[in-house]
């Protein structure tokens, strides 16, 4: 029987090759969303898991002011205390007792904080990311790196005054050479320097693991307000349970957390395994993938593929139907509804089976566009793995099954008297009532419907985040990151640019957009003696020229300008540190040090625009800009050109810096590019929705064609009566598309809502407010309804234009 079902199911396909050409294109591109959905998480899911303890090693964050930081600050007395600085990782060793471990660090990349490395000969290299501990040995025993030569990693980092390379530094700095003992000279931006010797070389990190860096240094005092807290768990121990102690540790150490006009909320770990997979924190030093992207993603990939599940059944159920004189024949020579139902589940079988190998196929094409995209490196190998290809049969199989099952079930299931019995209309499928029929229309529509809308409300939001006011004009604006603290470069650098009709102005200064590391605590004194004192602020030296090249006008900064290179230090504070002041800011005291109300401050002299210099998913801190008209340092360069003169600007800032340090590479980069980085996780999402929504929209139009077709072309004896008389064609396609535009209103009704509050719920993750706008949900209805009308109207265009006495002398 079974071989006969197989036989059947062959010659009815072989009949019918449209149906089943639709049918195994839509299985195999649904099957081939969702293979290449898991080969994406299952490598998103891999970052970290090379370090030999990495299910046992945690982060220790803190909630401040509503926002998540990865790090954790130093007490106010321990900026330059190595004794103090170490306090909070003994203390969580001493006082708890499932923390094995505990080590800190913070990762400075050079170009930000103004280092450059110099290397025996003399020559200077600006500093690959450097990951400076005061823990070297806690750090290795909690994390993994390759050795390659010298000591192993627990002692290299064990004294301060060491190094340690990876592999591409190395060979950078030393080539061929052997790097262990050689001494590389560390300018920080201050001026300072320290001297550091090189005890092993690494391989490089992976690339699945957040911390990346060139050069690891051992120091006695990390020179940052904050650091990195990582601690290395018992075996079997809760990590959830351990919230209240990590809490009490940091409160032991720094007091300050628990003053009243602390933002400090608590702390918690996180595990090292799930920091790439959860939403960014802040002044945080690797890349995240929000593991809500993920699980849209798969989702996505099952809703294309319930869209042809969906196809399947409806076309299924619609051919069929026009088989109903053959399945009620058989039944009436003894055929159970069992036989029929294996003769029509084969039918699915075989195009299940059939769409594995396409499905594969089309996710080793489309496996190089995903890794494009999504920025990954999936290796093709994964895709033909054994168990790979099982699961991937077997999900074939179910919705397979699933797909055949209703038409399989409404068919075989009708009594013989119902099959043989002329029907005006095809049987169970355009009643006058709602069907199963128009409730799968709907919900493809309705899918169709929900990705439109999230994808055009995730583009609008993008364009806002790139083109909303940002308190600044970052167009045509270029750093340059190859000053290296260098005063008279910069002085010439800056003179010979000037020279140049391509250039507008040229500044120096550290705030740009980028996610620097500076929270600092602070006090306000305002006018009245009323002080308040706050633990999250950012604190930014300029030179004046620095407001003009980021285009900030102000007063103050045209009468430092006015008095030349003599103008005192001024001080601004943007719009946030403002708000934060009783009365008027301007004339307000500033201090660094708020435990000590004694200190003196600096006189604010005026406000600014709050900048965006960071991602507009974080709130902006309260900031304060040191001005100088003439700075004893140098920091990186801001150059803004004539909008249209950028190429040629370019050109010539190379040519000047290769006159000024033919030994140092030229390093520039647009503040747009650093800007768009900010959301380039969100833009290749929002361009993965749109091209996998657009192969759910074709795959969704071809099969309401189809079925379409096969429905107009069951109708075609009403039709040809109808018209016998007296109907017009008018009148036929009005009463086709009304079937329909019902469907597309209930699929409204349902995809609309759904993807409301979806993007309602993922806008709440940005601290700027955006109100979610209409007119994506009215162009993904009104595109629903054309498509809809579009291929009705088509179809019964060629119904209604046929003789009607040629239908009914047929009939």
């Amino acid at each position: 029987m079974v071989f006969h079902s197989l036989r059947s199911a062959v010659r009815m396909l072989m009949r019918s090759p449209m149906y089943a050409s639709i049918n195994l294109g839509g299985l195999g591109a649904g099957l081939a969303c969702c293979l290449l959905a898991i080969a994406f998480v299952q490598h998103e899911r891999q970052w970290e898991q090379h370090h030999d303890d990495a299910e046992r090693i945690y982060r220790v964050i803190s909630e401040r002011g509503g926002e998540l930081w990865s790090s954790v600050s130093f007490s106010r007395s321990a900026h330059d205390d190595p004794v103090a600085q170490l306090a909070l990782p003994h203390q969580l060793e001493a006082s708890i007792p499932e923390v094995e471990r505990a080590a800190q660090f913070t990762i400075l990349r050079g170009e930000e904080a103004l280092d450059y490395i110099e290397t025996p000969d003399g020559r200077r290299h600006v500093s690959p990311p450097r990951l400076v501990t005061n823990t070297g040995a806690a750090f290795a025993d909690l994390f993994s790196f390759e050795k390659v030569s010298g000591a192993p990693l627990s002692q290299a980092l064990e004294k301060p005054g060491s190094a340690v390379l990876t592999r591409p530094t190395a060979e950078r700095y030393f080539a061929d050479a052997d790097p262990i003992g050689q001494t590389l000279t560390v300018h920080r931006g201050g001026g300072e320097t320290s001297a550091f010797t090189v005890r092993s070389v690494i391989e490089e990190p992976p690339d699945d693991s957040r911390i990346q860096f060139g050069i690891a240094t051992r120091v006695s005092v990390i020179d940052h307000s904050a650091a990195f807290q990582y601690v290395l768990l018992q075996k079997g121990a809760a990590p959830d349970a351990l919230d209240e102690a990590i809490e009490s540790a940091m409160t032991t150490v720094n007091p300050s957390l628990t003053e009243p006009d602390s933002d400090w909320e608590g702390a918690r770990l996180q595990a090292l395994t799930d920091v790439y997979l959860s939403a960014p924190t802040l002044y945080d030093r690797g890349p995240n993938r929000d593991i809500r992207s993920l699980w849209i993603f798969v989702g996505i990939a099952v809703l294309v593929l319930m869209i042809t599940v969906i196809n399947y059944a409806n076309l299924g159920l619609a051919l069929h139907a026009g088989r109903t004189q053959e399945i009620g024949a058989r039944k009436a020579v003894g055929a159970d509804d069992w036989q029929i139902a294996t003769t029509f589940l084969a039918e699915t079988l075989i195009l299940a089976v059939a769409s594995v190998p396409l499905a594969m196929a089309l996710a080793t094409v489309g496996l190089p566009v995903l890794n494009h995209v999504m920025a990954t490196d999936i290796s093709g190998a994964w895709l033909v793995e054994p168990t790979i290809i099982s699961a991937l049969a077997g999900v074939a199989a179910l919705a397979g099954l699933v797909a055949g099952s209703y038409p399989t079930i409404v068919l075989s299931r009708k009594g013989v008297t119902d099959l043989l019995r002329p029907s005006m209309r095809p049987s169970g499928l355009a009643g006058r009532g709602w069907s199963m029929r128009h409730t799968l229309i709907a919900l493809q529509f309705g899918t169709l419907i929900l990705l439109g809308s999230v994808s055009l409300v995730a583009y609008q939001h993008l364009q806002s985040m790139e083109t909303d006011e940002l308190g600044y004009d970052p167009g045509g604006v270029v750093e340059v990151t190859s000053i290296q603290n260098d005063r008279q470069a910069y002085q010439r650098f800056r003179r010979l640019a000037l020279q140049s009709s391509t250039v507008k102005a040229v500044g120096m200064g550290s705030a740009v957009p980028n996610d620097i590391e500076g929270h600092i605590a602070f006090a306000i004194t305002s006018e009245d003696g009323d002080r308040r004192t706050f633990e999250a602020g950012a604190s930014h030296a300029v030179d004046v020229h620095w407001c003009q090249a980021m285009g900030i006008e102000h007063s103050v900064v045209d009468s430092m300008i006015a008095q030349g290179d003599d103008a005192p230090v001024r001080w601004l504070i943007n719009e946030t540190a403002s708000d934060l002041v009783k009365g008027d800011p301007v004339g307000a005291t500033w201090s660094f040090q708020p435990e000590d109300p004694s200190a003196t401050g600096f006189q604010i002299d005026g406000v600014i625009p709050d900048l965006h210099l960071v991602s507009k998913r974080h709130a902006i801190p309260p900031a304060v800009y040191r001005v100088f008209s003439n700075p004893p340092w140098a920091g990186n360069a801001v150059v803004r050109f004539r909008t249209s003169q950028t190429k040629d600007g370019m050109e010539h800032l190379r040519e000047i810096w290769s006159s000024i340090r033919p030994d140092t590479p030229f390093a520039a980069t647009f503040l747009t590019q650093q800007h768009e980085q900010f959301y380039a996780q969100e833009r290749r999402f929002t361009l993965l929705a749109a091209g996998i929504g657009g192969l759910a929209l074709l795959l969704a139009v071809v099969g309401l064609a189809n079925l379409v077709g096969q429905l107009t072309q069951q109708r075609k004896r009403e039709i040809g009566i109808r018209k016998a008389l007296g109907a017009s064609k008018t009148s036929i396609l009005a009463l086709l598309n009304r079937e329909y535009l019902g469907i597309i209103a209930a699929a409204f009704l349902l995809g609309a809502p759904i993807a409301w509050v979806a993007v309602h719920r993922w806008l709440q993750s940005y601290a700027v407010a955006t109100e979610i706008p209409v007119w994506p949900f009215v162009v993904t209805g009104t595109v629903a309804f054309l498509v809809a009308v579009a291929t009705v109207t088509a179809h019964g265009m060629r119904a209604a234009s046929v003789d009607p006495s040629a239908v009914l002398r047929a009939e």
